[in-house]
């Protein structure tokens, strides 16, 4: 697969902003935001390693990388993809069967086969530094291909679930990056930690064409030979799918109103504001106001690393939460078209149904450990707060502020992203405000998405804005399992280290979620029942606080590309371009014939609905 080099094309766009093979009209291309920013090192597509910005970022995991099944946010409908059928499990829950799609094949040709997945887990098992290498080793007794086209696991106990770890559920699988890698490829290499795999050797609709050397754009192109289209009549079309970061907020908005962008992640309210003035073509998650998405999977908030101190002192970080005004936080982020955060106090996006399963049932003991029934956030105490600094050896000089209990002067230093996630940064300065307020010096350190990715993924901060708790699905196992122990990785702590903390009630949490991850999924009072014990746990501890996930104003421009899931009439897939489902609404785009075309297709092939093939 040859690559182009990226600065050939530089000096020839097809428009003045985007970087285009030369003679390429827009009406064949789609733009995409990467939502990470700059790059560091926009050639390392080893995205098996911790600490590397989100692989939906480059497009990788829409467009390239090769998934067995996906969830179905909308509908919870599992997807097979490169497995050809769910998974079969024993009727003790301790072995797996994984049937493999005939057909398939990489995109140089190599049939995809039951020894590209055992390649896969077994080199994240032998090596430590992986992602996955605590989570195959803490499940797997053994695994090997049966055939071809089957792969047998062997389980040390069981989980009528493992095969989540293979399923994309949240922007990717939950805890694995879950891809599947090319053994081919793969087995020359001699370190595969520092393997960089570029150009990456895709199994989707598209090939790497360029990527940007300063890191802030990724151009894919078509494969014309995809496995989908040969054995399916599956074809996107578009041509090109480009991946590109524009800027800040306003740069953003600035290209979605010239229709230099299609799809991005998300804007603050007033760039917000500026798209839905200034674009006629615009839609959001509905064709209508409020265009922001309400249910974004994350919760955005402050996290604290429990591993350093004072943040390891529980007190300490209740303190810190009393001291937050939340109705100030919230006013930040409504939106002139009706868009309003929705409040999340527990690591569960509190939607409709997580309300009546959560929320509802929990409300009474959450408000004895501090939340405001008026705001359904933690109560605005700073009485309180002083109270608890106090009780742990925490006192104010002579100048108020508050000093560590040696006397020294105390200072929090805040991780924020720089240059992406602008509601998170957002959120830094406004926490900054409300601490220095209560008496705390603060200083907000706003960093590139290197050393945010770096400094996330293996808790180098004291706090951050983060968002480490995310869940979509009412079966809370794949969304709060990490907080065991057993998921802990010393050397690559995630968002604070909460699964290594340890505290009075661990060895209880522990226990509820070994019961939880080995209780089926239909077994729905039950698995009710374990994760309310577990985030009540968690909200005694409180190692982080999430306000909401902010209004998410995943904009779509009509301009060009129509097709675009919009709720309610036409909700095939929630709106997130970012996640690796997308790729199934790339594949039902299709040009408005507002854009002038040359090699995009007026219609998309067949619906990507793959039909079950059992051996």
């Amino acid at each position: 697969m040859a690559l182009v080099i990226a600065f050939l094309f530089l000096g020839s766009f097809a428009s003045a902003q985007l970087p285009l093979p030369a003679g390429v009209p827009r009406g064949d291309v789609l733009v995409i935001e990467n939502h990470y920013g700059t790059h560091s090192d926009p050639k390392n597509f080893n995205y098996k390693v911790p600490g590397r910005p989100g692989f939906g970022a480059s497009g990788f995991s829409q467009v390239c990388a090769g998934f067995l099944w996906y969830i179905n946010t909308t509908t919870s409908e599992l997807i097979n993809w490169l497995a050809a059928a769910p998974p079969e499990y024993s009727e003790d829950f301790k072995t797996v069967k994984i049937h493999i799609r005939k057909g398939a094949y990489w995109n140089d040709g190599t049939p995809f086969t039951a020894h590209d997945v055992v390649f896969t887990i077994k080199m994240e098992m032998e090596k430590p530094g992986f992602q996955a290498h605590y989570v195959w080793n803490s499940w797997i007794e053994d695994i090997y291909a049966e055939d071809d086209y089957t792969v047998v696991i062997k389980l040390k106990k069981p989980n009528p679930r493992f095969h989540y770890f293979l399923t994309v559920i949240i922007y990717g699988p939950p805890g694995t990056s879950g891809f599947i890698i090319p053994k081919h490829v793969w087995e020359k290499v001699d370190d595969p930690l520092k393997f960089k795999f570029y150009p990456p050797l895709c199994i989707g609709p598209y090939n790497l064409k360029a990527v940007d050397p300063a890191g802030n754009w990724f151009l894919w192109e078509r494969y014309e030979d995809w496995w989908a289209t040969k054995l399916y009549g599956i074809k996107p079309s578009p041509k090109y799918v480009l991946y590109i970061h524009h800027g800040p907020d306003e740069k953003k908005a600035l290209a979605i109103v010239k229709h230099e962008l299609d799809a991005l992640r998300t804007l603050l309210p007033e760039a917000a504001e500026i798209v839905i003035k200034n674009n006629p073509y615009i839609i959001g998650w509905r064709r209508e106001p409020p265009y922001a998405w309400p249910f974004d999977a994350c919760i955005k908030g402050i996290a604290f690393n429990v591993h350093v101190y004072p943040y390891n002192i529980t007190e300490v970080r209740k303190a810190l939460v009393f001291a937050i005004n939340f109705k100030e936080i919230y006013e930040a982020f409504k939106g002139i078209d009706g868009s309003l955060p929705t409040v999340s106090v527990l690591p569960v996006v509190r939607t409709p149904v997580a309300d009546e399963a959560y929320y509802k049932p929990l409300i009474d003991e959450l408000v004895k450990l501090g939340l405001d029934r008026e705001t359904l956030w933690w109560k605005y105490d700073p009485e309180k707060a002083e109270e608890l600094l106090k009780s742990v050896g925490f006192s104010r000089g002579p100048d108020g502020k508050w000093r560590l209990p040696n006397g020294e002067p105390w200072t929090i230093h805040i991780t924020a992203p720089s240059g992406f996630e602008m509601e998170s940064q957002r959120i830094g300065f406004l926490v900054e405000q409300q601490w220095e307020r209560f008496g705390v010096n603060v200083e907000v350190e706003p960093v590139e998405v290197g050393t945010f990715a770096v400094r996330r993924w293996r808790s180098k901060f004291e706090v951050g804005t983060f968002w480490p708790g995310c869940s979509l699905l009412i079966d809370l196992a794949p969304h709060i399992q990490w907080w065991h122990t057993k998921y802990y990785d010393p050397e690559a702590p995630k968002q604070g280290g909460w699964e290594g903390y340890m505290f009075p009630k661990r060895d209880e949490l522990n226990k509820i979620i070994d019961e939880l991850e080995m209780t089926p999924p239909w077994e729905k009072e039950k698995i009710l029942e374990l994760g309310r014990k577990a985030l009540l746990i968690w909200a005694e501890e409180l190692p982080w606080a999430g306000f909401f996930p902010t209004p998410f104003y995943t904009f779509q421009d009509t301009y060009c590309w129509d097709g675009w899931p919009t709720y309610p009439d036409n909700y095939y897939m929630d709106p997130v371009s970012w996640w690796a489902q997308h790729l199934f609404v790339i594949l039902q785009l299709k040009p408005t014939g507002r854009c002038e075309i040359k090699e995009a297709l007026t219609e998309p092939g067949a619906k990507p609905v793959l039909p079950i093939e059992k051996q």
